[in-house]
């Protein structure tokens, strides 16, 4: 009776390993829980470390009252060109950011618009190597989702978790 409880929890054990290695578990090195307000012409910016090795995800969830741009910048010398022009000055460029993670916010009720990472909210994997550069931009940037004719700050509720697999 004891080498079969031995041998059930051994092969428990090896199982349970084998699931952390495919994927099954990552630690969160970067989480966000909060509203934040953006003026208007700016970006709310939030810094992610490198988590290139051994890979990692990010997974977002923005709501507002009005439309807004969420971009993740995989590289700072595309985060550059918008630092740039929220600057004030005329960048070479405008790039978009990753397609996978960048977005403009949907109208999903009245005076209620959401962005979130695709298939509702899922992680989505990272690509490169960091820092990255998360941004809730209420600027026209890209003349997506601007501040309109009126602008006055933007009240968004972020929940953003950024996570690293583990090797074990």
């Amino acid at each position: 009776m004891d080498r079969r409880a031995l041998l059930s929890t051994a092969a428990l054990g090896v199982a349970g390993g084998f699931a952390g290695c495919i994927g099954g578990g990552g630690e969160v090195v970067t989480t966000v829980q909060r509203s934040v307000t953006v003026q208007p012409g700016e970006g709310w910016i939030k810094e992610i470390p490198d988590v290139s090795d051994p890979g990692g995800a990010i997974r977002y969830r923005a709501k507002a009252d009005r439309p807004f741009d969420v971009y993740f910048f995989s590289t700072e010398e595309s985060f550059m060109f918008y630092d740039t022009y929220t600057d004030g000055d005329e960048p070479a460029l405008t790039p978009a950011g990753s397609t996978d993670v960048s977005t403009t916010a949907e109208k999903v009720a009245e005076d209620a618009y959401e962005a979130e990472t695709q298939k509702g909210g899922a992680r989505q994997p990272i690509d490169g190597s960091g820092p990255y550069y998360f941004v809730v931009d209420h600027s026209d940037y890209r003349g997506d989702a601007g501040p309109g004719d009126e602008p006055r700050p933007l009240d968004v509720f972020v929940d953003l978790t950024v996570t690293q697999r583990k090797l074990l």
